[in-house]
C-alpha cells in the first residue's frame, strides 16, 4: 500500500502543487528537505451517531504536530486521498456495519510515511426516508384481500385484576397503517386486555372456506395475543379464539382454508398477561376466499428443521451465465440458511438455468423411504417472473423434491412451500436458479426449511 501511494503522489506531485528541491552542495543523490518524523505522526477515528440518531458517522484527525515542509493526505478507502492540516478532521457517513482502517499518509519532498487507525461500525445505516422492507413472511397475498380497505371501529375493554373496568390504553394507527397499542395495568388473566376491530366489515358466506392472517409486532419476548377472527354479534362462531405465543418483532397469524359463517367480519384480540409499556402494532390484515397459493411456510427455528444453521457445502457455486450462454462471473452475495441474499449483475441472461445458485448441505443425507417437508421464503425488490426453486440429490439432477417455477411480485414476501414430498438416497443440495430476473434485482431467500414429514 505504501508504495502503491508514494508512486501515485509522485506521478502526480505537479497536481498536488509539490514540488522537488534543489540538490544540495553537500549531498549530489539528496533531492532536499527534511526527513519526517514519525513520532511526530498521528491519527484517531471517533465513531459518533449523525442526525438520524445512528451510530454511523465517523469523525478522522490528523492529530499530528505540524512540521515544516511536510503536507497530509487522509485516506478513508484505500483509494482517494482527502488533503488536511495537522489538527484537521475528516467526517464521513459509513453505511456498512464492519471493521474499517483509516490512513494518514504526510509527505515531503524526500520522504512519505504512513500511520493509521481502526474503528468499527456495529450496524448498518438505515435510511429513514425509505420505504420500510419487509422482514421475512408478512402473511398470504394470494387472491383478492376484502378487508383491504375496511374502515373499523375500534373499542377497548381493558379490567384489572379483579374484572373492573380500567382506561383505555394509548393507542393510535389503524389496519391499513399499522395500529399501535401500549399496555396499562390491565390484569393478567385471558379477557382482561381486549381490543374489538368491529363495524362496516364484509359478510362472509358458510358455504365458503376462508384464508386469513395478520401480523402483530410485538416489542417484548414471551407475552401473548388471542386473535379471534369471528362473526360479529356472536361471539360463539368464528375461525380461531386461540393464545398465540408471540416473540419481539413481528409475529404472523395466519389461518388456511376455515370455515365461513353467514354473517358481519370482526377481529377480537386479547392482550392480558403482557408487562404494562409492552407496544404492540397490529398490521398487515388478509381476508380472502381460499386460494391454494396461500400457503404458511415452516418455522426456521423449528427443532425438526434440518437446515437450520447448517454450514454452506464444499461445492457451494454459482454458474451465471449470458444470452449466449457464456458464464459470466459470480454475483454479490452474502448469508447463511436464516438468510441468503445476492445482487442479480448487469450481464446475466434472461433464460431459465442462466443464473444458477447451487447450495449443497455435506452432513444432510436424505431416503428414498421418507417423505420430506421443504419451504423458503424469498424476497425480491423487483419482479421476478421466475424464480425456479429445486431441492435436490447432490449426486443426481433428475432426482428432486420439487422444481417447480415462481413468478414473485416485488417487495412482497412470498412462500414457496413443498409438502410430503418424496425422497432420494444422497446428499441434499438446493438448487435456485433466476434466470430471467432484471438486472441489479436484490434477491433475499429467507429461512430454509428442510425436515422429515
Amino acid at each position: 500500500m505504501k508504495k502503491i501511494i508514494y508512486s501515485v503522489i509522485a506521478a502526480g506531485m505537479f497536481a498536488f502543487g509539490l514540488t522537488s528541491c534543489s540538490p544540495v552542495d553537500s549531498d549530489n543523490h539528496s533531492l532536499g528537505g527534511e526527513p519526517i518524523n514519525t513520532s511526530a505522526l498521528a491519527i484517531s477515528a471517533n465513531v459518533t451517531t449523525d442526525e438520524t440518531g445512528q451510530a454511523n458517522m465517523v469523525t478522522v484527525t490528523n492529530n499530528s504536530q505540524a512540521q515544516n515542509g511536510v503536507r497530509y493526505y487522509i485516506s478513508l478507502d484505500d483509494k482517494s486521498l482527502i488533503e488536511t492540516v495537522a489538527g484537521g478532521s475528516v467526517n464521513q457517513l459509513v453505511k456498512k456495519k464492519g471493521t474499517y482502517t483509516a490512513q494518514l499518509l504526510a509527505f515531503s519532498a524526500c520522504d512519505q510515511q504512513t500511520v493509521s487507525t481502526s474503528y468499527t461500525i456495529t450496524e448498518d445505516w438505515i435510511d429513514p426516508d425509505a420505504p420500510a422492507e419487509p422482514e421475512g413472511w408478512m402473511g398470504f397475498t394470494a387472491g383478492t384481500n376484502i378487508i383491504a380497505d375496511w374502515n373499523p371501529n375500534y373499542s377497548f375493554w381493558f379490567a384489572d385484576n379483579n374484572w373492573s373496568q380500567i382506561a383505555d390504553p394509548v393507542h393510535s394507527g389503524d389496519l391499513q397503517t399499522g395500529f399501535n397499542l401500549v399496555m396499562n395495568d390491565a390484569g393478567g388473566s385471558q379477557w382482561m386486555a381486549q381490543l374489538h376491530v368491529q363495524d362496516n366489515g364484509p359478510t362472509l358466506s358458510a358455504n365458503k372456506l376462508y384464508d386469513f392472517s395478520i401480523v402483530i409486532n410485538s416489542s417484548a419476548d414471551n407475552v401473548k395475543a388471542t386473535v379471534k377472527p369471528q362473526m360479529q354479534g356472536d361471539d360463539n362462531t368464528f375461525f380461531t379464539d386461540a393464545q398465540f405465543p408471540l416473540h419481539k418483532g413481528n409475529n404472523v397469524i395466519a389461518l388456511s382454508g376455515v370455515q365461513g359463517f353467514n354473517g358481519v367480519f370482526k377481529i377480537a384480540f386479547d392482550f392480558a398477561g403482557a408487562p404494562a409499556g409492552t407496544e404492540f402494532t397490529i398490521s398487515h390484515a388478509f381476508l380472502s376466499e381460499h386460494n391454494d397459493a396461500n400457503v404458511i411456510p415452516y418455522d426456521y427455528d423449528d427443532s425438526k428443521n434440518l437446515l437450520k444453521d447448517q454450514p454452506f457445502g464444499d461445492d457451494f457455486r454459482f454458474w451465471f451465465a449470458d444470452n449466449n450462454w457464456s458464464q459470466i462471473a459470480d454475483p454479490e452475495h452474502d448469508g447463511d440458511t436464516s438468510e441468503f441474499t445476492l445482487t442479480i449483475p448487469d450481464a446475466m441472461g434472461g433464460s431459465q438455468w442462466m443464473s444458477q445458485v447451487h447450495i449443497p448441505f455435506d452432513k444432510i443425507n436424505l431416503s428414498a423411504g421418507k417423505r420430506y417437508n421443504f419451504s423458503v421464503v424469498i424476497l425480491t425488490d423487483k419482479d421476478a417472473p421466475g424464480i425456479t426453486v429445486k431441492p435436490q440429490n447432490d449426486g443426481n439432477d433428475s432426482e428432486f423434491l420439487d422444481e417447480a417455477r415462481h413468478a414473485i411480485a416485488a417487495n412482497v414476501p412470498t412462500a414457496i412451500v413443498y409438502k410430503g414430498r418424496n425422497g432420494f438416497d444422497g446428499k441434499f443440495r438446493l438448487c435456485l436458479d433466476f434466470g430471467g430476473t432484471p438486472a441489479g434485482t436484490k434477491v433475499k431467500v429467507i429461512g430454509m426449511f428442510l425436515a422429515e414429514e
